[in-house]
């Protein structure tokens, strides 16, 4: 199924395929990859990011939902916690300016964790 809309609140934007996600801070949103508006928790899909206070990222997320593959662009600020339905994600980050960042992706009990500092670092992560 494809998704078909444009999403928009406060400083978060979803577009069809080729996405962008901006956070500010303490941003907290979900967002359903494709699954009609299923809740399953078994598809649940969360990402943290914290760290040192208006330390800034980049980066992209390849979501895997419903058989579709779907990218995003993240960019943004910690704190930062975002939640996605789908199979498996795969995530990049690379952080923009001085401080930490720690990134944590979990679903259903599988948990990958990191963290970076310093500008430039730049993490990869998955769970499935």
């Amino acid at each position: 199924m494809k998704l078909t809309t444009c999403l928009a609140m406060a400083a978060l934007t979803l577009a069809p395929c080729q996405s962008a996600i901006s956070s500010d801070q303490a941003n907290i949103h979900q967002y359903n990859g494709g699954h009609n508006n299923r809740s399953l928790a078994n598809d649940m899909i969360a990402l943290d990011i914290t760290g040192n206070a208006d330390t800034r990222f980049t980066g992209s997320a390849t979501l895997y939902a419903d058989g579709e593959t779907q990218h995003h662009q993240l960019d943004g600020s910690v704190p930062t916690h975002l939640t996605f339905q789908g199979e498996g994600i795969d995530l990049e980050l690379t952080q923009l300016n001085a401080g930490n960042l720690v990134i944590e992706l979990s679903k259903n009990g599988n948990r990958s964790s990191s963290r970076v500092s310093g500008q430039g670092s730049r993490v990869r992560l998955s769970v499935r």
